[in-house]
């Protein structure tokens, strides 16, 4: 297996739950969690790589291995902003076969800078997160203007959960993830355009993407409720608000060092 730029191995990192720490160098907000599961990050040039030690059962919206699945690899490749591919799927494929990950992959695109990617983690979650923001927008007041795909941009989020969740538990961790990645924006101070109703807190970006995995266990073993209000879920909706704020906030330091877009942002 060729080797990995910046590879940090979590497998036997044991820290205190919810605690300001730091993991090889990256911040971890709320600190990580008890027992981290198996699993190393790194650069391959231009593509954020997550190897699991073993598939894992996931949600994703991801383009390439999307939906309800396993995941052994996520791939999250950078890509010019005028990318302008019609199959993405086979461009995925064979990022993934060039670097010959473990399958199940499931991958996305984006136009962020993946070296930029934040981590964070607590309990029992941990999420990574690129952030790019381009074009962040209110949810329920975008006007469509085409048919077509969108482009790329994206805040694209991998999680991780070390507890076994059933199907529609995996279903309300992805909800959550969402709520918690809307209110990351929020706290990073991102505005939406809002046309006549003036600026408005953005809720994302028209290309974002997600996936969600969990540990494995019996059927009889799966937790059922991965809300906001249940441990998985509180858990999982701080590790990706805080690495999603983190990513908000390198953005912004991005787009000021080169002195673009950096009025949209108020970063506390």
């Amino acid at each position: 297996m060729p080797a990995v730029d910046q590879r940090r191995d979590t497998t036997h990192l044991g820290l205190g739950e919810c605690q300001s720490r730091q993991l090889l160098g990256r911040p971890l907000l709320r600190g990580s969690a008890a027992r981290v599961l198996a699993m190393r990050t790194g650069l391959r040039g231009e593509v954020l790589v997550v190897e699991l030690d073993a598939p894992y059962r996931c949600l994703s919206s991801a383009v390439f291995g999307g939906g309800l699945c396993d995941v052994r690899t996520w791939v999250n490749a950078q890509v010019p902003p005028g990318y302008a591919r019609t199959d993405p799927e086979t461009h995925l494929a064979e990022i993934a076969r060039r670097l010959r990950v473990p399958p199940p992959v499931v991958g996305m695109l984006t136009a962020a800078l993946v070296a930029d990617y934040a981590e964070a983690a607590c309990g029992s979650a941990r999420a990574i997160a690129t952030v790019g923001l381009r074009d962040p927008l209110a949810a329920a007041s975008v006007k469509v203007t085409h048919a077509g795909p969108p482009g790329v941009g994206t805040i694209n989020v991998f999680v991780l959960v070390e507890v076994p969740l059933t199907d529609a538990a995996l279903v309300g961790a992805a909800s959550t993830a969402i709520e918690a990645k809307a209110q990351a924006l929020a706290t990073a101070g991102v505005k939406a355009g809002g046309g006549s109703m003036g600026p408005m807190a953005a809720t994302g970006t028209a290309t974002d993407s997600l996936c969600v995995a969990c540990s494995g266990g019996p059927p009889g073993s799966r937790v059922r409720f991965a809300g906001p209000a249940t441990r998985v879920g509180a858990d999982l909706a701080r590790a990706v608000h805080d690495a999603v704020v983190v990513g908000a906030e390198r953005y912004a330091a991005w787009c000021r060092r080169n002195e673009t877009r950096g009025d949209r942002f108020r970063i506390r």
